[in-house]
């Protein structure tokens, strides 16, 4: 027969492994670091409409957030003054294609 004091301590071996397991599984949920160029997909960040992971200067891969949320981007076939003003306060001409400031240019480009 079990006593009452047995009974206890079973019951907190048993939570304790419960919650071990809970830890792991939380731990898996966390958001992967950047490892390969992805696509871009909405942003987490506040504030920020866009993400993507690109490839760094260093050697590594690193996730950039651009974009107003909320803002309509031109893109293609838009206001071309709305087009040009935006690429001259953000100086477009000098911008690196792996940086936030680059793929903001990059969406309002002209293909």
């Amino acid at each position: 027969m079990i006593t009452k004091q047995q009974l206890i301590e079973i019951i907190k071996e048993e939570m304790a492994i419960v919650l071990d397991e809970k830890k792991r599984r939380k731990k898996k949920k966390k958001s992967p670091r950047c490892t390969k160029v992805t696509k871009k997909t909405s942003s987490t960040r506040k504030g920020k409409k866009w993400m993507k992971c690109v490839k760094s200067d260093s050697g590594g891969y690193k996730r950039i957030h651009w974009g107003q949320a909320g803002v309509r981007v031109t893109g293609k076939s838009g206001n071309t003054k709305r087009k040009k003003s935006f690429k001259a306060r953000h100086g477009c001409s000098t911008a690196k294609s792996n940086t936030p400031k680059g793929q903001a240019c990059k969406d309002w480009a002209e293909e």
